[in-house]
């Protein structure tokens, strides 16, 4: 199951540090704060939160406020919103995972982020090797078969049960690991990996951690430095409330141009002679040359500032709304769907439904199955023989209780 395969059909505490406790399945937010902000929630059942949320009219004003930025000009507080969303969503989303603003650099999809950490990390260009596992972002593992078939040094390491034990990645990893790279929260059934455990073994034998945190970030608590992350990177449009187009990447602050070396180099170079300049300085080159100090050295330069206008008020929800309060709604949602459904005919491969908002199912009879969510308005996200479902803190108890009968 991966992001492309997917078919539309119609908690205290740090992630880790120690793992998200049990969550309580009586606390949800007051769906007056969120069902309204969501107009597609009103139109269908909308449960796959884990494929992309709907636009909330809190993005949708800031892409509106850009726009009209470069629409009319800066005049009447349209440049100062711009300039805002840029001083300060790094921040708000390295508040969000745990990090600090000097951490986060703009990218333009998760994947991208993962790619400056395979580009610019000393050790791979070195010939080290890389250790992932087949519960990883499918996107990924393409890249990563690739580069074993171009003679590189990949390890994945097969999982059982929808599952991959620790034992099997510690087996994996050796001196010459230079990175272990998994998925923070599984997209195919919303599965958490042992991160902090895992960055112990890569630690201890040298190598350093990527985490894809796309299903995690704004809906798990989660801390980078608790968790012991080096790396991590996401997209915006899920539950980040985001578009396409917009991402984040983080770097741990002492890995900036030392593990992981510049490769981007963003900025302008000035010249510094004759006729660029009457006087050149004689304690300055041919040219002037200033690259960022922070993991803005790794953004490729300019972003797409309108999406990132759309995150910005995204995170601002997030921020009003509670990670932990959106998690203990999501699994609340999924725990009721799974009371409601017949296990020999849904088997449940979610093993952790206490602490994921994903929630996910082997469907033992799928005839008429994608017909009948499609008849009932129903949209979760339908590969093979499974079934998954990601509730939302815009999604309701009948949401789940009409998918239930749907399913019936």
């Amino acid at each position: 199951m991966n992001r492309r395969e997917f078919v539309v059909a119609g908690v205290g505490g740090a992630l880790g540090a120690p793992m998200v406790a049990k969550v309580e399945r009586r606390t949800s937010p007051r769906q007056e704060d969120a069902r309204g902000l969501f107009p597609r929630a009103e139109r269908e059942v909308f449960l796959n939160a884990a494929g992309g949320t709907p636009l909330g009219t809190f993005a949708e004003e800031g892409l509106k406020r850009y726009m009209d930025f470069q629409r009319l000009g800066p005049a009447e507080g349209r440049g100062e919103y711009v300039a805002q969303m840029q001083s300060e969503v790094r921040g708000l989303f390295g508040e969000l995972i745990g990090a600090r603003a000097s951490e986060i650099a703009l990218v333009h999809c998760t994947k991208a982020g993962e790619q400056i950490v395979l580009d610019g990390l000393e050790k791979l260009r070195a010939g080290g090797n890389v250790v992932t596992n087949d519960m990883h972002f499918s996107g990924s593992l393409h890249k990563y078969i690739g580069w074993q078939r171009a003679g590189r040094d990949v390890r994945i390491v097969r999982g059982q049960d929808w599952d991959v034990t620790l034992d099997a990645m510690d087996a994996a990893i050796d001196a010459n690991t230079g990175l272990v790279a998994v998925t923070l929260v599984s997209n195919i059934n919303g599965r958490i990996e042992p991160v902090r455990e895992l960055a112990e073994i890569a630690h201890a034998r040298g190598a350093l951690l990527y985490a894809d945190i796309i299903q995690g970030a704004g809906t798990v608590p989660m801390d980078m430095r608790a968790l012991d992350i080096d790396f991590a990177a996401c997209s915006a449009y899920k539950w980040l409330y985001g578009v396409h187009g917009v991402g984040f990447l983080y770097v741990r602050d002492e890995l900036q141009g030392t593990a992981l070396i510049d490769s981007v180099y963003p900025g302008n170079a000035s010249a510094n002679y004759v006729p660029w300049v009457e006087r050149p300085d004689a304690a300055t080159g041919d040219f002037s040359y200033a690259p960022p100090v922070d993991a803005s050295r790794y953004e490729p330069g300019h972003v797409s500032y309108l999406g990132y206008c759309g995150v910005y008020e995204g995170l601002k929800f997030i921020r009003r709304m509670g990670v932990e309060r959106s998690l203990r709604h999501s699994v609340r949602l999924a725990k009721r769907l799974q009371d409601a459904l017949d296990p020999d005919r849904f088997e449940c491969i979610t093993r952790q439904v206490e602490r994921s908002p994903i929630i996910t199912f082997v469907v033992r009879d799928r005839a008429d199955l994608q017909a009948r969510l499609q008849a009932a308005n129903i949209v979760v996200a339908l590969s093979g023989n499974r079934i998954r479902v990601s509730p939302a803190v815009f999604n309701t108890e009948e949401d789940v209780d009409r998918l239930a009968e749907a399913l019936a």
